[in-house]
């Protein structure tokens, strides 16, 4: 992703990792104190590694205007955004019992299914199928190659332009 920085901002980082489960309509219960870090509204998008990754709003805020930097007819910038922005979904809140509800399409294109882990990553939240954790652990440099390398194509194509 984008590196939006974190500086400036006075959210408490998301820590730590809990599991979870996804009810028959789609909904996550998350922790007390990563929802408070998330914040009221936050966005979700298929992360780098293509985990589902959920950003406090500020953050989410700060990647989109760094990308409006770029012309927008700017090849790399395109492609980039289709990647990264062409999954989120914005303005994502949690109901009165702290559960968020995972868009389908979002849910299908990471193959989450029943089970889940929710990994504290500092300025996000990654929302991991425990199986794909694993695979991810075991071979951290190779997991998510494709993908990995398309994003950072279409980085490098976009800030050399």
């Amino acid at each position: 992703m984008v590196d939006g920085g974190t500086s400036g901002s006075k959210t408490k980082p998301l820590l730590g990792t809990d599991e979870a489960t996804i009810d028959s309509k789609g909904r996550i219960l998350v922790s007390k104190k990563k929802r408070e870090r998330l914040g009221e509204t936050f966005a979700m998008a298929v992360g780098e590694v293509g985990c589902l990754t959920a950003y406090p709003e500020d953050k989410w805020e700060r990647i989109v205007a760094e990308l409006d930097q770029y012309d927008p007819s700017n090849p790399g910038r395109q492609q980039y955004t289709r990647l990264v922005l062409g999954t989120a979904e914005d303005e994502l809140k949690f109901d009165q019992q702290g559960r968020v509800v995972v868009p389908s399409k979002l849910r299908e294109l990471v193959g989450l299914k029943d089970e889940v882990l929710l990994v504290g990553c500092g300025d996000r939240l990654e929302i991991w199928d425990p199986k794909e954790f694993k695979d991810y652990q075991d071979y951290p440099d190779t997991y998510g190659q494709k993908r990995r390398e398309a994003i950072e194509k279409a980085r490098a194509k976009m800030v050399t332009r």
